[in-house]
């Protein structure tokens, strides 16, 4: 049974995420940390609520977790424990204190890990049923994103919701057939990119994301 917020739609989850998780402070570019805009958030928060992947004892992990956007998306909806791992320790504090604020504490747990391609996640296989990740482009250091969606495969979830940079989706609906899923699209979207690093000249660069669904 899911025990989700009274009279809560699409629009208002995404204005909850944007209010109660903080973009992330001094980004850094080796990790490409972008953070994951509350539009975003709240479409695969529904998605998966819709769909009938989420309820309260569904076990998520949260991939690449930031300041806990996409978490809090899927606590808001009736996820009762999301699991966030995270390279960066700030944000674990951060994400940590923002998602105990908006009145989820004790269901939200940190981990902090590096996730790479000579190790798998410190998680069991089979143990996750929802994966979310807003990952790494792979624009600053190639392939990255593709060792997100291989460690999030290995887990055999039942769904994994994912953020890619638009323009690749043959080459990973190729990367998840090779584990065993399909792609489905649930929308091609402006990622907003606001400048924050030294080699950005733009006052906020907009990327076009695509927003997909692995599905068995």
């Amino acid at each position: 049974m899911l025990a989700m917020e009274p009279r809560l739609n699409l629009g208002r989850l995404s204005i909850l995420v944007e209010r109660c998780t903080p973009p992330i402070p001094a980004p850094r570019r080796d990790l490409e940390q972008y953070t994951t805009p509350g539009e975003i958030a709240a479409v695969i928060a529904w998605d998966a609520l819709l769909r009938g992947y989420l309820d309260s004892s569904s076990r998520i992990l949260d991939l690449g977790s930031g300041t806990g956007r996409l978490s809090l998306a899927l606590l808001y909806v009736g996820a009762g424990l999301v699991v966030g791992i995270d390279a960066d320790p700030r944000l674990l504090r951060i994400s940590s204190k923002a998602l105990s604020t908006a009145g989820f504490n004790g269901r939200y747990q940190p981990v902090h890990y590096y996730v790479s391609r000579r190790a798998g996640l410190p998680v069991e296989k089979g143990s996750i049923d929802i994966i979310v990740s807003n990952p790494p482009f792979g624009v600053w250091k190639r392939g990255a994103d593709t060792v997100f969606l291989r460690a999030g495969f290995e887990l055999e979830p039942r769904v994994f919701y994912a953020i890619l940079k638009a323009g690749n989706l043959d080459y990973h609906t190729r990367i998840a057939g090779e584990h065993g899923y399909r792609v489905r699209l649930l929308g091609r979207h402006v990622f907003p990119i606001p400048a924050s690093m030294m080699h950005h000249r733009s006052r906020i660069r907009r990327v076009d994301v695509d927003v997909v669904a692995f599905e068995r």
